[in-house]
Formats: C-alpha cells, structure tokens, sequence
C-alpha cells in the first residue's frame, strides 16, 4: 500500500512539474530567442505586414516575411535609444543566401525614440529555393548600442 500512494504522489508530482514548466505563449511560430540583457515581451511573424504566419511557418516565393518584437530592457541616453541589428538567411543545407549586419545603423543614427525600440520589425522576402528539400533558416540579433545588452534568435521558414 505505502509503494502504491508513493507511486501515485510521484505521478502526481511529475504532471505538476510538467504543467508548471514556464513558458511563454507570447512568443510564436518557433521562435528561439536567447535573451543577454535585453527582454522580448512578444515575437511572431507576419506575411506581407498583414496576416500571421500559420503554425508550421509554410511561405511562398514572392512574400515579404516579418519578424515582430517587442523588446524592454534599453538604456536611454538623452531621451533616445541607441540600437541596431543583423540578420542572416540561409538555407537549411547551410548556403548563406542574404546577410545584413546593419539593419538600423544608418536609420537611427541619432538614435530613437523609446516607443520605437520596443517595436522592432526585422524582414527578408523569401526567394526560390534550388533544392526543394531545403528550408530557410533566419538567424538574427539586436543589441543595444551603448549597453551590448541583447537578444539573439532563429527561426525557420519552408515553402
């Protein structure tokens, strides 16, 4: 009796530490994000500004796919927010199809207003892919400029 009401409170215990695992509903279609310093509140991805990407983040050639964050934890300077961010698209086999390690620093070169660093909208508009096997991997990364403070992610895309 006494190794079945042990059994049954260890079963217990497993379903509780398995139901109360944090997680963040906020953050959608597979998103993997390491936060160093830098919050994101919320991060999903849109189609052509418009609609949001389906579970199973399923695209097609010729739509422009944007990456949504809303991010706390910036160092304000002066009123403004000094940040920047990068972003690599590649294929699943590895071939590096675009890169851009500056997407802000030449819009926001006496920085933005708070309002407009928490809103960040990272985009690739997706091209034909040689091999119909591969998928599209977005790597990306903002940081703040006087801080280093940031948050790093991928995501992948199939057509």
């Amino acid at each position: 009796m006494r190794n079945k009401l042990l059994l049954l409170f260890v079963i217990i215990a497993s379903c509780v530490f398995i139901s109360c695992k944090p997680s963040n509903d906020k953050i959608k279609n597979d998103i993997k994000i390491k936060e160093d310093g830098l919050h994101v509140e919320e991060a999903y991805l849109t189609v052509n500004n418009a609609q949001t990407v389906p579970e199973g983040n399923k695209v097609q050639v010729g739509e422009r796919v944007s990456l949504r964050l809303i991010i706390d934890g910036w160092h304000v300077k002066n009123g403004r927010v000094f940040f920047d961010a990068s972003q690599k698209t590649a294929s699943s086999s590895g071939t590096t199809l675009a890169i851009n390690p500056s997407m802000f620093g030449q819009v926001y070169t006496q920085g933005a207003t708070l309002r407009d660093a928490k809103y960040v909208l990272l985009y690739q508009t997706m091209g034909r892919l040689d091999d119909p096997k591969n998928h599209i991997v977005i790597t990306f990364k903002v940081w703040d400029k006087i801080t280093n403070k940031s948050v790093s992610g991928s995501y992948e895309l199939y057509m």
